[in-house]
């Protein structure tokens, strides 16, 4: 069994404290070995296939990293993308994500909990950004495609959470007027935008 620790180990630690399956038996850890592993709490099961080493220290948002193993063709979007921008006080109960609609329907675990949100390809596309968090590549979508998104979704999401969020972007120093309502042509949201510009204090 040593033999198989140190191998699985090694692999974890390539992948930033993440492995699949697939990438464990590929390093010579057979399947059983990876049971046993889970059995002895060195690794942890996310969802099938997908194993996190229990001690590695990840240092910041974890939960999106998770999340973008999960679902790697997604892209954080709405709430999860708004706090993480910091531009809304609210914490998200859920992890908010945007796959496109054509893409394959993914199995999700109970924990973290993930709400999918499926895009059409024009609203899939414009803005995604990649971020590295302790290593790992996540895709999100930048603040100004973000508030498209949360006009976009304003019923759902709440007309105060949508005027903290444009609030707080405009009273940032680094605001993009011309590519936020260039997100908002594209997307389909540019009159709601510019109404909701014309009202902010």
């Amino acid at each position: 069994m040593k033999a198989a620790y140190d191998r699985a180990h090694k692999i974890f630690e390539d992948g930033n404290g993440y492995a699949r399956t697939r990438e464990l038996t590929a390093g010579g850890v057979h399947t059983s070995q990876i049971r046993e592993l889970q059995d002895e709490g060195y690794i942890y099961k996310i969802k099938r296939g997908l194993y996190q080493w229990s001690d590695y220290v990840i240092e910041s948002n974890q939960e999106l990293v998770e999340v973008s193993k999960i679902v790697p063709n997604g892209v954080i979007c709405l709430l999860s993308a708004l706090s993480y921008h910091g531009l809304t006080t609210h914490q998200p109960r859920e992890n908010y994500v945007a796959i496109h609609r054509d893409a394959t329907r993914h199995t999700l675990p109970d924990y973290p909990p993930i709400r999918l949100f499926y895009f059409s390809d024009s609203q899939y596309r414009v803005g995604i950004t990649e971020t590295t968090l302790s290593g790992h590549q996540v895709k999100i979508y930048d603040a100004e495609k973000t508030l498209c998104d949360v006009v976009r979704y304003r019923n759902k999401i709440g007309q105060d959470i949508v005027r903290e969020s444009l609030k707080e972007y405009f009273d940032q120093p680094n605001v993009n007027v011309e590519k936020l309502m260039d997100y908002a042509r594209k997307t389909g949201v540019f009159s709601i935008i510019s109404q909701y510009m014309e009202v902010l204090p």
